[in-house]
């Protein structure tokens, strides 16, 4: 991890700040705070079966911060979630 992203994270609310401990939606920010995730780790490893859903409440969670989720298709079915602003 470099320098910016120290910085970029210590502006970012914490997720309890945003969502119940321990939810869905506060696993997923929690996890997209360390970086990148796919809609297959969200699904298979975090066990969240509605990953488009938690990512859009995450979204509109963050969006009073100037914060998005950015999405992004990689191959097929498989997406990419990342943090943005």
């Amino acid at each position: 991890m470099n320098q910016t992203n120290l910085f970029a994270n210590a502006l970012r609310p914490r997720p309890d700040e945003l969502f119940k401990p321990g939810s869905q939606n506060w696993r997923l920010y929690q996890r997209l705070l360390e970086g990148p995730v796919t809609n297959g780790e969200i699904i298979y490893q975090m066990r969240i079966a509605n990953s488009t859903g938690r990512a859009s409440d995450v979204r509109k969670a963050l969006r009073p911060y100037l914060m998005d989720v950015e999405s992004k298709r990689i191959e097929g079915s498989i997406w990419q979630y990342r943090l943005r602003g």
